[in-house]
């Protein structure tokens, strides 16, 4: 009797185990953050589903290189899974940088069902066939708040302010909208920049203030809300393809395990955090963001007579 390479049988009747297929998956932040108990709840789900066949290494710290570089490797099929925001793989798609311009995206639902539209579709099917990114599934990253060192109670109060944002068009119209100077440093570098006052602010969900320990060296928190952001589950569709039904099945019904821990974990968080954020000194302020969002409209106009897609914000937020 002839056994192929995948058989379970062995000479003498012994049963041959199936090599497990480990693949490798990219986190920025450390292993306190939420996008590393994810990605591990993600993987932790597919060993389940598998039988110990399928799995992850993880890589967290931002091991493999920054977020446009491991991008950059599931673009090549270097790397199989990394999160990031649909909004930041603007690179790729520039009309994406609208997903992470504030005050559009009201809630995750919301997002989702941006996503779900045939607008989000489209976008889906581009990075497919063009740019070899499979979408798992989305996470919820969190809502994006403003910590800062002295407290923010009203839209005056972010005039002149140094604040630090990521390579993001649409938050770096926010913090210019709000009167402040946007200012780009590296993730990894935003601690030293708080600590030394090279920059006064910087804004990200209240779980990464948390984790990284932002809130050391900042005096004030302004819940301003403005941007609900998700963590995509990005997929070499090369490697999607080369999988067996059956293995595409258990992953996307891990990712969307994932997608649900992601909701539990921020809003469990958040919501204790500004108890902590509280006992740590700083002040809690909850600034009008009325103004907030009619400050953004210029924007809103210039971005869509850019990127000639007059008339997609409304269509957006209506979603």
């Amino acid at each position: 009797m002839v056994f192929s390479a995948g058989s379970k049988e062995a000479v003498g009747g012994a049963a041959k185990k199936e090599t497990p297929l480990v693949m490798r998956f990219g986190v920025n932040d450390n292993t306190t953050s939420i996008e590393y108990k994810v990605a591990a709840k993600l993987n932790e789900k597919l060993m389940e589903l598998s039988g110990g066949q399928l799995k992850f290494d993880i890589f967290p710290d931002g091991q493999l290189g920054n977020a446009k570089e491991m991008v950059n490797q599931v673009m090549m099929g270097l790397l199989d899974a990394y999160q990031e925001p649909l909004g930041g793989l603007n690179q790729q798609i520039p009309e994406l940088s609208i997903l992470e311009m504030p005050y559009i995206v009201k809630d995750f639902d919301h997002l989702k069902r941006i996503v779900k539209s045939d607008w989000g579709k489209s976008i889906l099917d581009r990075l497919e066939k063009n740019h070899n990114i499979k979408i798992l599934d989305m996470t919820l990253f969190g809502i994006r708040q403003t910590s800062s060192n002295r407290p923010l109670r009203s839209m005056a109060d972010y005039k002149g302010l140094r604040i630090r944002v990521p390579a993001s068009r649409g938050l770096r119209d926010w913090a210019e909208a709000m009167g402040g100077r946007p200012t780009a440093i590296a993730f990894a570098e935003v601690y030293l920049a708080l600590k030394t006052n090279t920059v006064d602010a910087q804004e990200n969900p209240l779980p990464t203030i948390y984790s990284m320990k932002f809130y050391e060296a900042q005096k004030a928190i302004a819940i301003d809300n403005h941007l609900v952001q998700d963590k995509s589950i990005l997929f070499s569709f090369k490697r999607w393809n080369s999988l067996s039904e059956k293995q595409q099945g258990w992953l996307k019904e891990a990712a969307a395990v994932a997608s649900a821990e992601s909701v539990k974990l921020v809003t469990e968080q958040s919501e204790s955090l500004i108890k902590f954020f509280k006992e740590q000194g700083l002040e809690i302020t909850y600034p009008d963001t009325a103004p907030m969002r009619e400050a953004m409209k210029p924007y809103y106009e210039k971005f869509e007579a850019e990127k000639n897609i007059q008339g997609l914000t409304e269509k957006l937020m209506k979603m």
